[in-house]
């Protein structure tokens, strides 16, 4: 084979390679009966007339020895108090739920008309961290990679006179230490500028006060950054990752990381790094959490385990694994309190961020919390990711439907690349044109493959012809194709967006029914079908330029490779690759209208310039021929 051969050949496993490592994985099978943390036994309690839970007593905490009397049970958890934020047309946008064990952030209800549920999720809302055993916020005690953290188990009351609609003060006790929590929503306007993410974000303040009469030393405190996993059944559990920004880089791990392929399961990971830590937060394929530390704190320290026993909503019920994360806290000192005095006092501030992942919201928030809009994770891709996703975001202004706007994109895509598709065709026909001649070479040296492929790159030298032309488009193409792919992985924008007819969910297949083959229900998705079906209509419209037999084969194949692609993927994925075609099949009927090349030899050393890349890679690989020849003959 040639290298136009082996490159398509790399392609094709390239793609291969991507739908076996994206094909979702099965589910955990139901049911993990404790989690680890659910198992740890909590610290004994201090004796005290409130019988409020006493801090850990060993090592995270100086103080006086605790009793031997048998710990309490697990608190019951309830909501007791909730804040709405809304956008700046007055709109409901997300409900944050508050808990009184832990005195945290329970759960946070995705209401905004760009977080519409799924068919299968069979679900009125997304509520992130409502799977998660501890809610965001709660004090982590004893962090170690050795053990398990301890929880804040206290029950906080809620503080009446402190509490409205814009924030919520939750005050707790443990042993000597009073702690008051304020959760208070961002304001949408920043100076003259407006951040729509603030309606997904919130403010904490931790004060922590020693009322005792010991000074209180604390190390090995965290704070609970939120729990994450996959949100259906249909979505790929490789999205699933706990995420840092770690010295002004973000970083993301998956569960992979727990299992090493060299080593032992990790049940947890706890690093304590020479670079800083701005923050750390866990997230899924269209949504994350993010705990930020405010002010001066000096934070090298995160924590991250699995998350066991997530129920996946569907029709069948099926259980899944996911991530928590947690900030490590710097230590400090709290004097003791004195007569008719309180003790030291120490204050913390955190920003919350718990919401879809909108690249250009995410992009407005970057001065709030830094590096947030990497959370969409478009890899190698982002130079042509994120002008795809703002160009779709900016046709969906237009015509306020999220399929309608991918193929208004697509078309601007290949309104840009027309130029290179013109001549691509054209050398493609000259190709055509040259086929003649080149079957008389491959006949006349049938039996010196080496002195054939010399002849012919002296002949495609002498009309001026480069092989390697018509390939840019196909290589152009490519890039595009993944690019768009990591725009549509991630984007909470076509999730339970509709299309037209058939098409309901463009984050989800277009499935219209099943058929069931030895027990295994098929999905019969109609965009990956006309995708084929129209890939290969366009292919068959190009001109026949012959070449290796096995090469021609390969390319027969590409519709085949790119249906079986794209069929278990999103639909938005089959509309694009849909249109795309579509797009060519018109701008080839187009140039098959327009004056033909004609097949003619290039004057030797005349009206040539520089000379291009494919030009001056034919001729190094005649002159490798011509010099691996010399060496045989030797």
């Amino acid at each position: 084979m040639d290298k136009t051969a082996w490159i398509v050949v790399t392609i094709c496993a390239v793609l291969l390679g991507l739908n076996f490592w994206y094909t979702p994985e099965k589910p955990l099978q139901p049911p993990v009966a404790q989690t680890e943390q659910q198992a740890a036994p909590a610290e004994p309690a201090v004796a005290a007339a409130s019988g409020e839970q006493a801090p850990p007593a060993d090592g995270a905490l100086q103080t006086r020895e605790p009793n031997q009397d048998p710990a309490p049970a697990q608190p019951e958890v309830h909501t007791i108090a909730t804040l709405t934020s809304h956008d700046t047309a007055g709109n409901p946008v997300a409900q944050f739920a508050f808990r009184d064990v832990g005195g945290s952030l329970e759960q946070i209800e995705m209401i905004g008309k760009a977080i519409n549920s799924t068919k299968e999720d069979l679900q009125d809302s997304v509520r992130l961290n409502s799977q998660a055993q501890h809610g965001i916020g709660t004090l982590m005690f004893r962090l170690s990679a050795d053990q398990a953290p301890v929880y804040d188990n206290t029950v906080y009351r809620l503080v009446p006179e402190e509490t409205n609609a814009q924030q919520v003060t939750l005050e707790g006790k443990l042993n000597d230490l009073l702690i008051r929590k304020t959760y208070a929503l961002k304001p949408l306007k920043v100076g003259d500028e407006t951040v729509e993410g603030n309606a997904y974000c919130l403010e904490l303040t931790l004060q922590i006060q020693n009322d005792g009469k010991l000074t209180r030393r604390a190390q090995n405190w965290g704070l609970y950054a939120g729990g994450a996993g996959p949100i259906s059944s249909r979505e790929w559990s490789q999205f699933t990752y706990y995420i840092r920004n770690e010295d002004k880089a973000f970083r993301k791990e998956s569960l992979s990381s727990f299992r090493p392929w060299f080593g032992s399961e990790k049940e947890r990971i706890l690093t304590v790094g020479e670079d800083p830590v701005a923050w750390v937060g866990v997230m899924n394929q269209y949504y994350a959490t993010i705990l930020q530390p405010k002010g001066e704190q000096s934070v090298r320290t995160y924590y991250a385990a699995p998350l066991k026993g997530i129920v996946l909503p569907g029709k069948r019920p099926e259980t899944a694994e996911g991530v928590e994360s947690a900030i490590g806290m710097p230590e400090f000192t709290l004097a003791a309190a004195g007569e008719g005095a309180s003790g030291g006092v120490q204050t913390y501030r955190y920003d919350i961020f718990a919401g879809p992942k909108l690249n250009l919201m995410l992009s407005d928030m970057t001065k709030e919390i830094p590096k947030i809009d990497h959370i969409m994770d478009y890899g190698i891709f982002h130079v042509i990711s994120y002008p795809m996703n703002w160009l779709i975001n900016v046709f969906h202004g237009w015509f306020g439907n999220w399929g309608w706007a991918i193929v208004a994109m697509t078309f601007v895509v290949r309104l840009l690349i027309w130029p290179l598709y013109r001549k691509s065709y054209m050398s493609m026909k000259s190709m055509s044109l040259l086929q003649p001649k080149v079957k008389e070479i491959r006949e006349k040296y049938a039996n010196d493959q080496q002195k054939a492929s010399m002849e012919m790159m002296k002949l495609y030298r002498e009309y001026g012809i480069s092989p390697m032309g018509g390939c840019l488009p196909m290589f152009l193409q490519i890039p595009i194709f993944f690019s768009f792919f990591y725009v549509l992985q991630t984007a909470a924008e076509f999730r339970g967006a509709p299309f037209i007819g058939w098409v309901h969910d463009l984050s989800q297949m277009d499935t219209v029914c099943t058929l069931p083959i030895m027990g295994y229900e098929l999905p019969i998705n109609v965009l990956p079908i006309v995708m084929a079906i129209t890939m290969i209509l366009q292919m068959r419209m190009n001109p026949q330029v012959g070449g290796d037999p096995m090469q021609q084969r390969i390319m027969k194949l590409m519709p085949l490779f790119f249906f079986a692609f794209c069929y278990y993927y999103p639909s938005a994925l089959a509309l694009y690759w849909t249109t795309t075609n579509i797009i060519s099949i018109i701008q080839t009927w187009i140039i098959r209208r327009m004056p033909q090349p004609e097949l003619k030899k290039v004057p030797s050393g005349k009206g040539k310039g520089k000379k291009g890349f494919f030009e001056r890679m034919a001729e190094a690989q005649q002159a490798a021929l011509e010099e691996q020849r010399r060496r045989s003959a030797k």
